[in-house]
């Protein structure tokens, strides 16, 4: 490969590097958020409170909740 091949395909990489961090900062958002759902259904806070809280819709919350034996 020549010298341009490899600059081609380092650049590349790094941006691939790069959206699968942001994938994974995501993803990881994503699991917080539903964790801190999970626990706020676990110690009774009204699923409107929540959703407003979180901007989850209320049939979010209910699968959340029921996904996790809670409802």
């Amino acid at each position: 490969m020549c010298g341009i091949g490899h600059a081609i395909a380092r650049k590349n990489l790094e941006k691939g590097r790069l959206e699968g961090k942001q994938e994974g900062r995501l993803e990881g958002r994503q699991e917080e958020r539903e964790s801190n759902i999970v626990a706020m259904l676990k110690e009774k806070i009204p699923m409107e409170t929540i959703s407003r809280i979180t901007h989850y819709s209320l049939d979010q919350i209910q699968k959340l909740g029921k996904l996790h034996g809670l409802l």
